[in-house]
């Protein structure tokens, strides 16, 4: 019994001998303190002053094809919507008459033509006989006389021959200019006259964009202010020009105002599709700008977080455009200035910082 109890405070000091023998201390680092954000500086830039309205695209040109000729429509080779290039074939009318015509004239010039030669012909034996005096001069004269006429008549015909042709020509309407048809006015069977409108095509070669504005903002705008156009049908496609006149929107309840812009097709771009145009008003000069992620709504208002010693100081700002993801600053931050960018929603003032740069 006395043997055990000895054994028992030696057991004890070996168990002890490795945690107070070992001479070493945690040497952890500690949690590194702070929100980590990234920052950026405050820069200076001219700021453009946009108003932006989403309106539509016409042609520019869009003639009416009228016929040319009285005649019955036989047949139509385009519809609404159809594209088509300069040259194409529209609609054709009844020819019959007209080709009647056609054969008449020609037929007639063949005979003008075989009394025209024959005539020739005795002209010319007359001036010989004349020369040798074995007829007078009065027959050579009459000769001649009759020769004239027969080549006034041939002209008449070889004229009357190209009027009737040309009208056979009309008798297909084609395409004055390459397009869209825009509207389509007549039937198969429908008897046309002369000028009658058939056919009225839209170009998208020169586009006009239609910019609403509102009323109360119209008094800002002006003609020669630039504008940016987009389309939705070609995102990466943009065009520029300026207004060329401001149209009041006829028939509008809000009493807006149209801002008409002449543009040439950047692309695909077609009449009647949708437009976003960007219209520049004026430019601040020399604007400090900041990210959008730098300004955060607080209940003071608006706010930036300037950086300063590893701290964030809050600064309420007074905002003013915003573009391509930066906002203008009026007042509360200078050019040069240090920001939060990312991060910047998770501060308060006086709240210490990381610059993701410098992460451990």
């Amino acid at each position: 019994m006395p043997r055990r109890i000895a054994l028992i405070p030696t057991l004890c000091l070996v168990l002890a001998l490795p945690a107070g023998c070992s001479g070493k201390k945690d040497e952890t680092p500690p949690a590194p303190t702070g929100t980590l954000i990234s920052v950026t500086e405050a820069t200076v830039q001219d700021v453009p002053v946009v108003l932006k309205s989403i309106g539509r695209l016409e042609s520019r040109a869009a003639p009416l094809v009228a016929a040319e000729i009285d005649g019955r429509v036989l047949e139509l080779a385009v519809d609404e919507g159809a594209e088509i290039a300069a040259g194409a074939t529209l609609a054709e009318l009844d020819a019959t008459s007209v080709t009647l015509e056609v054969r008449a004239a020609k037929a007639d010039l063949g005979r003008i033509g075989a009394l025209l030669a024959n005539e020739e012909r005795r002209v010319e034996r007359f001036r010989t006989l004349a020369a040798r005096e074995l007829i007078s001069r009065e027959q050579l004269e009459d000769a001649e006389a009759q020769l004239a006429v027969l080549r006034a008549q041939r002209d008449a015909v070889e004229a009357q021959l190209r009027i009737v042709e040309d009208q056979l020509a009309k008798t297909v309407i084609r395409a004055p200019l390459a397009g869209r048809i825009q509207k389509r006015m007549v039937s198969v069977g429908d008897f046309v006259r002369r000028g009658s409108p058939l056919f009225e095509i839209a170009t998208s070669a020169s586009l006009r964009a239609l910019l609403p504005v509102p009323e109360p903002l119209a008094a800002r705008l002006a003609p020669g202010l630039a504008v940016k156009l987009g389309s939705p049908l070609t995102p990466d496609t943009h065009a520029t020009g300026v207004i060329t006149e401001l149209r009041p929107a006829v028939g509008a309840a809000n009493r807006a105002v149209w801002a008409i812009v002449d543009v040439e097709n950047p692309g695909a771009w077609r009449p009647d599709a949708t437009v976003r145009g960007e219209i520049v008003l004026a430019t601040h000069a020399d604007a400090v700008v900041v990210p959008g992620q730098s300004v955060i709504r607080r209940p003071a208002g608006e706010v930036v977080y300037v950086i300063r010693d590893g701290r964030a100081e809050q600064r309420v700002v007074d905002t003013g455009e915003r573009l391509d993801g930066l906002v203008e600053i009026i007042a509360g931050v200078a050019a040069g200035e240090t920001v939060a960018v990312e991060g910047a929603a998770y501060l308060s003032d006086d709240a210490p910082v990381r610059l993701a740069g410098n992460a451990p």
